[in-house]
């Protein structure tokens, strides 16, 4: 007697979803059962595939496959019918980045490189005995000079479409009682980098602070020492084996090798802990079409548990929130190795707004090393502003949607007057749009109609449509 098991059938297509119960023959090739969705819910051959849930893992159903080589249960399981998503502009974009041409760096701004260990001691250790002899021979000029990172140093490149930081250069002076202080310190966060790099080890920002807590009195000096360390060595943070601690998960369709360990992040359900340490990385390896990165890590949660990269050939990355160095860096060697097309989802509203721009021009306060950090080409998938409206066929209901307080007015307005802003036009007019409307929303807004909307729906939309800023 052949053995049948039972399938629910769910047409995730319309809204609602409908349901069809089934039993199949666990031989039955399964392009049988799609033969029998499309059927039964009058679909079009090719505008649908088919996802089997078995236990607590979504299965992309290949039709040439018998059933059988699927981990069945013996109890009723579930089958997802979604539409199939055509990726057109996806490969138009990535055919796009292909083919962009390489900019140098402008004249005038300060440039930073990355350095082995080695090299970067060196430097250091250069730089240390070039203030020493001035400060025993001509102590009225022993100076550090670092970069100046004030707002009149700092600006929009439209062409590197990043935010850079020019030649001011603020002098801290041995002989001033005003700047003896911040000497002192550099002096000996000089040392403690110099300890670490001669070890060839890394330390944390926490640990560095801790290492002369009483010099140092809050870790933001700290912070800001080792930042001011890096712009006058003009190298990155990574080159002074100095990490931030990380808060981002990747999960999806890349695997990678991290200190000679193979990681297979589409075997990892809940997703990966992304490393402080980008130099521990290597062997990028990917048959995804997109990055996906977003900001809020439930909506991750959400993709992750739906299988959304294998539905839609993807890699997801979160940061929860606003990115930290770490995942900016990681986001970059996917950009720099595999010439993906990277889409962002975020809040629609001014936070949204900025997070978005870290990712993609850089942060101001981070602005000399932009060139490694920021990811110029991200495009803004959702949640936009425009989304938000009755003409945008997503139908979020009002009661999802939260209004503008005084404070979201006033960063709008602030952003609406920088240079990178006036320099988009399409970031503008949806920041215009959010002002116009006095409304903003999260984009869990998403669910209000269906829990699964956002997977099903939203992004197979506006990703075929190539809906995106």
């Amino acid at each position: 007697m052949t053995e049948m098991s039972n399938f629910i059938f769910s047409n995730s297509t319309v809204l609602p979803a409908t349901e069809r119960a089934v039993g199949f023959s666990k031989e039955i090739i399964t392009r049988e059962m799609y033969g029998w969705a499309r059927d039964t819910f009058d679909l079009k051959r090719g505008s649908f595939v088919l996802f089997l849930r078995s236990g607590r893992k979504w299965y992309l159903l290949e039709s040439t496959r018998k059933l059988s080589r699927y981990p069945l249960e013996k109890t009723t399981m579930s089958v997802s019918v979604k539409r199939a998503v055509t990726l057109d502009t996806v490969r138009a974009l990535k055919k796009d980045l292909l083919e962009k041409k390489e900019y140098f760096m402008p004249y005038g701004v300060t440039h930073v490189e990355t350095k082995s260990s080695q090299d970067t001691n060196n430097l250091l250790v250069e730089y240390a005995l070039d203030f020493l002899k001035q400060a025993i021979s001509t102590p009225s000029d022993a100076s550090f000079y670092i970069p100046s990172r004030s707002g009149s140093n700092v600006g929009f490149d439209e062409e590197q479409e990043l935010v850079l930081i020019g030649r001011q250069l603020i002098e801290r002076q041995f002989r001033s009682l005003s700047s003896v202080s911040s000497v002192e310190q550099m002096t000996i966060i000089m040392k403690i980098i110099h300890n670490i790099l001669s070890r060839d080890i890394h330390s944390t920002k926490r640990d560095i602070f801790y290492m002369d807590v009483n010099s140092f009195e809050k870790q933001s000096v700290s912070d800001s020492l080792v930042e001011d360390l890096g712009a006058m060595l003009q190298v990155t943070r990574s080159s002074l084996n100095v990490s931030a601690s990380s808060k981002g998960i990747v999960v999806g369709r890349i695997s990678f090798k991290e200190k000679g360990d193979l990681i297979d992040c589409r075997a990892i359900g809940a997703g990966k802990a992304i490393s402080p340490n980008i130099d521990d990385i290597d062997d990028f390896d990917t048959d995804a079409e997109m990055c996906l990165v977003i900001e809020k890590d439930a909506v991750f949660n959400r993709l992750a548990e739906d299988h959304f990269y294998d539905y839609v050939p993807s890699i997801l990355i979160t940061a929860k929130g606003q990115p930290d160095i770490a995942t900016r860096q990681f986001l970059k060697k996917i950009n720099d190795d595999l010439s993906i097309p990277i889409f962002a989802i975020m809040d629609a509203d001014p936070y949204g707004f900025e997070i978005m721009r870290v990712y993609s021009v850089g942060s101001k306060a981070l602005s000399f090393e932009s060139s490694h950090l920021a990811v110029p080409n991200i495009k803004w998938l959702g949640l936009l502003p425009s989304d938000l409206s009755q003409e945008s066929g997503f139908d979020i209901p009002r009661s999802a949607l939260l209004k503008l307080t005084s404070k979201d007015i006033h960063r709008s307005k602030l952003m609406l007057e920088e240079e990178f802003v006036k320099r988009k036009p399409r970031w503008e007019e949806q920041l215009q749009i959010l002002l116009a409307s006095g409304y903003k929303a999260e984009i869990q807004a998403l669910n209000a109609r269906d829990p699964q909307y956002i997977t099903n729906f939203y992004l197979p939309q506006k990703i075929e449509t190539g809906d995106f800023i």
